[in-house]
């Protein structure tokens, strides 16, 4: 519960300073590096990056259980969206909320015992579902082989490679044959569809075609965030400063006007690890027979 959490009320001064240094970065990162969002720089920083790294290192063979693994031993102070406020906390605290806080958001949507994550990674946010008995089912497609081999590893070492398993899916294949396990099933993209904004359009098409039961997309998009707020300013430079999506809620929302899906929820996250990763939820299901 967010009550039990040590919490630190940020000062406007502070919290200035902050927005500053934060947005100054992303300016810096659009002059200077110039990011596109390829295939090959999103394998460069995920598969033979962060998941070879994840996989290398394998902390979770140095923790007894699977929240241990989850929330780490960081010990540093940082600003964190809680609840819908900036405060200041230490890293480990939030990520420990932030186990409670993703279970209740996806339980919130889910009106099942299985759930597909696309984009899943090394299977981070199923792990966090999985302390939940309710999930029979927790299945992860990525389509990083680094990610697909550390999750395995993952469920394995605590014991839950029967709820948890992980696949490779190619979003912007639509003959890749994994699109078939989405049939009727809930799926779930934290923050994956962000990483392909050039085939947004047709990895949108590929999902509906697969006839899943019900979609939760929670995304970072521009289309809820105000030109005047702080917070809002900063998550807008920063997308656009790492050449995010910023489609897929506009797309969804032209899909429910012309009667091809129903959108039944639209929600700003109340959480985030940092000042900029201002994600926004979309739950829809397709109408398409």
């Amino acid at each position: 519960m967010t009550s039990k959490l040590d919490t630190k009320p940020v000062s406007w001064l502070d919290l200035s300073a902050a927005y500053a240094s934060d947005v100054a970065r992303s300016l810096s990162r659009m002059l200077f590096k110039n990011v596109k969002r390829t295939r090959d720089v999103v394998d460069s920083e995920y598969n033979v990056g962060q998941w070879s790294r994840v996989l290398a290192e394998k902390a979770w063979l140095r923790e007894d259980t699977i929240e241990d693994f989850l929330v780490g031993h960081d010990q540093v102070e940082r600003l964190a969206k809680v609840d819908g406020r900036i405060v200041g906390l230490l890293t480990s605290d939030y990520y420990r909320y932030r186990l409670g806080a993703l279970t209740k958001l996806v339980s919130r949507h889910c009106d099942s015992s299985s759930l597909i994550e696309l984009g899943a990674g090394f299977g981070y946010n199923l792990f966090c579902l999985s302390r939940d008995p309710r999930w029979v089912k927790l299945r992860g497609l990525d389509i990083a082989p680094n990610a697909i081999e550390a999750g395995r590893q993952i469920a394995g070492h605590f014991e839950i490679a029967h709820r948890v398993t992980f696949d490779r899916i190619d979003l912007t294949n639509a003959d890749d044959p994994h699109f078939a396990e989405l049939l009727g099933e809930t799926i779930l993209t934290y923050f994956c569809i962000e990483q392909i904004p050039y085939a947004v359009d047709a990895v949108l098409e590929n999902i509906i075609r697969a006839r899943p039961h019900r979609v939760i997309n929670i995304e970072p998009a521009t289309g809820m965030l105000s030109r005047f707020n702080p917070r809002d300013i900063a998550s807008r430079i920063y997308i656009r400063s790492m050449d995010y999506q910023t489609r897929l809620f506009e797309l969804l929302d032209e899909l429910d006007a012309k009667g091809r899906i129903r959108v039944i929820a639209r929600e700003r996250m109340n959480f985030a690890p940092t000042l900029h990763n201002d994600g926004l939820l979309y739950v829809w299901e397709p109408l398409e027979n």
